[in-house]
Formats: structure tokens, C-alpha cells, sequence
């Protein structure tokens, strides 16, 4: 489940919060650890993720102090950075310290609630419905291509709406192939997005997901700069 507040989004299900985890351990990502009641703060990296279980693996911390107050069974705050998305985690708790060859670790119960604030640098043009913008998602990792329209469009991302509920929901930062065709300058664009977000709109009947352009190339980005100046001369004209 996820709710949101502005450009706050709080995860709330095990699946999203497992999604965002695995993405901070995959990019190797340092994590920045302050316990309740002091300014300083410790790294450290996510090793491993137990969905089941609803735990993941923090490796030792970088400060002698942190690692006493782990000891001592305080609660923690976990902050990070991955994909341009900042991540918080609050009130996280400690369920085992343990150790190995690479030293101590510790496994931490899931959040209740992980916050993720997205950089929106970018302008965003609305795309008319009259446009019918359709697009194409596909991906190895998800059971079915899914087929709906672009909503809007940045130099840096999209919005695209689906009829219906899709079944299963993409996971934050799921990859995708993305193929379309831009009215409005006749050109295909064909690249690589990850979810940032997916919600169902009961009142609506429909799912709107935001993504992330990937690894454009030199041509994409240029398509995607007309499309969306176009659309603003549209929107002004």
C-alpha cells in the first residue's frame, strides 16, 4: 500500500518495502544510521533482505558508539539515497546482532512506514487525451506486456494511466522497456523505465504508474526534450 503527501510517498506492504531494500543492497549503497536522541551518525550497507521473515541485514556500523547503542536496543533512524530517491526509515529496531567473517551485523525488523521523497527538477507537460498517447510496457520480470497512455511527460520521466487494476502491481524500481509513438514530432521512442510508483484509482478503475527514463541514449533524450516542448507551445497556444 502506498500513501502519499505532496511529493511524499509512504510504503506501507512488505513487497514495496522489500523492492526499495533490494535496491539499496543491488546499487551497494551506503546508509546513513542515527539512533533516537543523538546527532551522530554511522554507516552502513543493507547485505541481504528476508521478505518472508520481514527483516533485512545491516552490516556493522562505522562507529563504536553505534554499535553500543544497537547493543543496548535503541531505536534508529535509516536515511539513503538511491536512483535520486532519498529513503527514511524511522523507529527501527534491532531483532539479533550476530557475527561473521566481515565482522558484526544486524538483522532489523522491517519498517512499518518508509518514506521516499522524489527530486522533481523537471518541468511536466500534461499530454491531452485527445492525443491518445499509447504505450507499451514489457518486462522479463513481470507476467504480462501492460498497455496504457501517457499522462505526462518530463525531460526525466513519465506518467502513464491503465484501464483497470493490474494484477500484480509493478514494484518500486521494477525495469521496464517503454515503446511509444509522439504524435506531435512523428517520432517512436523506445527506452528503458523504472517504476517509481503504481497505485490503483478505485474511483476511476484505473492504475497510474510513474516511471523513470534509464540509460537514455543521446537520441531518446532529444525526442523526449521536442515531445515535451511541444507540448508546452500546444498548452500555451
Amino acid at each position: 500500500m502506498t500513501t502519499s503527501f505532496g511529493k511524499e510517498r509512504h510504503y506501507t506492504s512488505a513487497g514495496d518495502i522489500y523492492a526499495v531494500l533490494k535496491a539499496l543492497q543491488a546499487d551497494r549503497a551506503s546508509v546513513t544510521i542515527q539512533f533516537d536522541g543523538t546527532k551522530a551518525v554511522a554507516a552502513s550497507m543493507v547485505l541481504d533482505i528476508d521478505l518472508k521473515a520481514r527483516r533485512f541485514r545491516l552490516d556493522q556500523f562505522s562507529t563504536s558508539d553505534a554499535d553500543k547503542k544497537a547493543e543496548a536496543g535503541s531505536k534508529f533512524t535509516m536515511r539513503a539515497s538511491v536512483n535520486g530517491i532519498r529513503v527514511v526509515a524511522k523507529d527501527l529496531e534491532i531483532h539479533k546482532i550476530g557475527k561473521d567473517d566481515g565482522g558484526l551485523y544486524y538483522d532489523v525488523n522491517f519498517p512499518t512506514s518508509l518514506l521516499y521523497m522524489q527530486r522533481r527538477d523537471a518541468f511536466r507537460a500534461w499530454v491531452p487525451g485527445a492525443l491518445a498517447v499509447k504505450t507499451v510496457l514489457t518486462s522479463s520480470s513481470y507476467p504480462k506486456p501492460v498497455e496504457g497512455r501517457i499522462q505526462n511527460m518530463s525531460a526525466t520521466g513519465c506518467r502513464v494511466i491503465v484501464d483497470g487494476q493490474l494484477t500484480p502491481m509493478p514494484e518500486m524500481m521494477q525495469r521496464f522497456h517503454l515503446s511509444t509513438y509522439l504524435p506531435l514530432t512523428d517520432q517512436d521512442l523506445s527506452c528503458e523505465v523504472s517504476t517509481a510508483y503504481s497505485h490503483y484509482q478505485p474511483e476511476r478503475n484505473q492504475t497510474a504508474i510513474g516511471l523513470r527514463f534509464e540509460n537514455l541514449r543521446r537520441p531518446d533524450q532529444v525526442t523526449i526534450n521536442r515531445f515535451v516542448i511541444q507540448l508546452q507551445r500546444e498548452a500555451i497556444a
